[in-house]
């Protein structure tokens, strides 16, 4: 009888170890996200969508959309509407990034210059661009995707390039 009572106390100790022990490693405070994890993850953003669009859709939740144009576009729609232009060059300038983050989510607000040369029936053009911009990005399995784009253009240039 000793030995019946001494296992049953020794395997209620062992069960309620455990369960301390799992209990001080799930309180352990998260780890906010950083400003560089987002810096990263939005310089993937958009080196994807200038030249990896499958890639792309991996940075994105599945029911990401973008408002742009002053229009709403689901993921696939965007990447439609992408795939529609030909380009030859961009270049990108970010400046003015406000960074918001906690735990599990992440803010950017931004102005955005681009330059763009595309081809067009009627030869080379360059366009340029400034947009404000903001988008939400949320952690999933560790890693942050974008849920959320909001683009709105404040000026736009186009000019024809002579050909040489």
């Amino acid at each position: 009888m000793v030995t019946f009572f001494s296992t049953l106390k020794y395997f209620k100790m062992k069960k309620l170890l455990i369960i301390f022990i799992l209990s001080i490693f799930s309180c352990q405070p998260q780890k906010k996200i950083s400003n560089d994890e987002v810096v990263e993850a939005f310089e993937a953003f958009f080196e994807a969508l200038d030249n990896d669009l499958v890639h792309f859709e991996t940075l994105v939740t599945d029911d990401f959309f973008i408002f742009e144009n002053s229009r709403h576009y689901t993921k696939d729609e965007f990447i439609e509407f992408v795939t529609t232009f030909d380009i030859i060059s961009a270049k990108r300038k970010f400046e003015d990034l406000s960074i918001d983050t906690d735990y599990n989510s992440a803010h950017i607000s931004l102005k955005h210059y681009g330059e763009f040369i595309v081809n067009t029936p009627d030869g080379k053009v360059k366009l340029e661009f400034e947009w404000l911009e903001s988008t939400y990005a949320i952690k999933i399995n560790n890693k942050l995707k974008f849920k959320f784009y909001f683009s709105q253009a404040i000026k736009e240039n186009s000019s024809i390039i002579l050909a040489e």
